[in-house]
């Protein structure tokens, strides 16, 4: 679908077309670099949890030697120092994606100030005409809705931009059947 209505932009203006999809790959490196930055935190967090759930593991296991030595408050205070650093990578985890968001709705507004600017020094110029505009601006919409990234991951398949509707869900790959299986 987006890659028909690419087409249709394409042949109504080619310089807005041009213009207005440049926000397609830009957004798709946005999304992978957020994406590996989220998965690097989410494994920060993932070891920071099992400290915690270990740390608090050890220390049931050896209240009576903590409570023999008096050092209830040393044990506190490594796990609150635990918490406290689940807490901070959490919070980070939350300002890098409001990062990213800012980020990506930005990008997305500077090019539809860009495609608005130059639509309306074509319109000036009369190289368009407002009905082709209208229609050029509805299919822009329309592609953006329509356009989503698999996430990608080197070592099962490549990297396969697919445009689908929204909400379907993408069908895995064929699997090979064995030369026993084929010729039952």
């Amino acid at each position: 679908m987006a890659l028909v209505v690419g087409t249709a932009m394409v042949r109504l203006a080619p310089g807005l077309a041009l213009l207005a999809l440049l926000e397609l790959p830009l957004g798709i490196t946005a999304r992978r670099i957020h994406s590996a930055r989220r998965q690097a935190l989410q494994r920060s967090m993932l070891e920071a949890s099992a400290r915690t759930a270990s740390g608090v593991q050890e220390s049931v296991a050896a209240i009576e030697t903590i409570r023999i030595f008096s050092a209830e408050e040393e044990e506190e205070q490594r796990h609150s120092q635990n918490l406290d650093k689940e807490l901070r990578l959490k919070e980070r985890m939350e300002l890098e994606l409001a990062g990213f968001t800012l980020i990506q709705r930005i990008l997305q507004l500077a090019i539809r100030v860009l495609v608005l600017f130059q639509s309306h020094q074509q319109l000036r110029d009369g190289s368009i005409t407002p009905g082709v505009l209208v229609t050029f601006l509805l299919y822009r919409d329309t592609v953006g809705r329509h356009v989503q990234v698999i996430p990608w991951n080197p070592r099962v398949r490549p990297s396969i931009p697919v445009s689908i509707h929204p909400g379907a869900t993408p069908s895995p790959p064929p699997r090979c059947c064995s030369l026993a299986s084929m010729n039952s």
